[in-house]
């Protein structure tokens, strides 16, 4: 009926397993398509996949041979799913698939008609374990112009497809970086015409030195961005051409892991999220994809979320210019300590 958010680790990681369960049991399922980097040994979702395989489907995995400290477990679950039936597509050489994509077809009605199909997209890796303690954002949805794009992904992944044009995804090696850079020059323009240019960037690594400079660029035209970095930051704060440039770290009980994009652009606030990092390697060397949140409601929800974020006083820092965690002192009495407000939020929004 309608797209549809998890926030793990608030929400529980069993609503996927259980996504997955239901297809594996329905009838109308005509395959399973799914993308692994990294998953829990023993996992629920690998088990669940074979299942599909013995229950007569068909099921596709996408398995990435190169994730880093994965690949024993990751051969293994390969092969146990080759044995159980299930296609396997290995990893291409010389290049990492990170895109964290899930997607259910379903058989035409029995007059012809097209049923809709599922799919799911996450920030994060399919891992009950990870999404214990990994805070991460997932979308499911059954939106037919995110589903055709989804399904050039993997027809890019069979090697069915060279050269792909997507209406409404971002997908590294293709159309991200243009689409990143187009929206950036974007905000520039709103505030050369007397208008708010605001772009909001939430990740857990930025190195890219070409996206750096465009962000540069941007704080030194007027653009207000803010950024929630966790790991590596190369971009340094408090220069002269990053005076509208502020770099916020938060450290706490779950791993911040969610990948969010936010352009302001004139009002119209276009949102993704994303398993990409501007690092260059997840730029220029990796299949990423970034999706957006077409969804109002949930759009909402996740600009509160941001704004949570970056109201945060307890356990925040900011980075100075020579690259130092500064804890923020700010005379707010009331105190913020972002994990504990989004649990709250959530909260909050199911009773209602």
């Amino acid at each position: 009926k309608k797209d549809l958010l998890l926030y793990y680790p608030y929400h529980s990681f069993e609503h996927f397993i259980h996504f997955l369960y239901e297809a594996v049991h329905n009838p109308e399922t005509r395959e399973i398509m799914v993308t692994q980097y990294r998953v829990a040994e023993n996992s629920a979702v690998i088990n669940t996949l074979i299942a599909a395989a013995q229950n007569g489907k068909k099921v596709t995995v996408f398995v990435e041979l190169k994730a880093r400290f994965d690949e024993e477990n990751n051969m293994s679950t390969a092969e146990r799913m080759e044995q159980a039936g299930i296609r396997i597509i290995y990893s291409i050489p010389g290049l990492k698939v990170h895109a964290k994509v899930a997607v259910i077809l379903r058989k035409d009605t029995e007059d012809g008609c097209k049923r809709r199909d599922f799919a799911y997209l996450s920030t994060g890796n399919f891992n009950e374990k990870t999404a214990r303690i990994y805070s991460d954002m997932a979308l499911l949805t059954s939106n037919a112009e995110l589903i055709t794009d989804i399904n050039k992904v993997f027809a890019v992944l069979e090697g069915k497809l060279a050269g792909p044009t997507f209406r409404h995804l971002l997908v590294a090696r293709f159309n991200m970086v243009p689409e990143l850079t187009r929206m950036i020059h974007r905000e520039i323009e709103h505030v050369k015409a007397g208008r708010k240019g605001r772009i909001v960037l939430k990740m857990n690594g930025l190195h890219d030195q070409n996206m750096i400079n465009e962000l540069y660029n941007a704080s030194e035209n007027g653009v207000e961005i803010d950024l929630i970095v966790r790991g590596i930051c190369c971009l340094v704060p408090n220069q002269s051409y990053s005076a509208n440039i502020r770099v916020t770290r938060i450290v706490d009980m779950f791993l911040e892991h969610s990948r969010v994009w936010y352009f302001l652009n004139d009002g119209q606030e276009d949102l993704f999220l994303t398993s990409a990092d501007w690092m260059r390697r997840n730029l220029n060397r990796r299949i990423e994809t970034a999706f957006p949140i077409l969804d109002p409601d949930l759009k909402r929800e996740i600009i509160d979320i941001l704004n949570i974020q970056l109201s945060d006083n307890v356990k925040a820092c900011y980075l100075d210019g020579e690259l130092r965690n500064n804890f923020k002192c700010d005379d707010n009495p009331v105190k913020v300590r972002s994990q504990l407000a989004i649990y709250d939020y959530l909260r909050n929004k199911s009773i209602r």
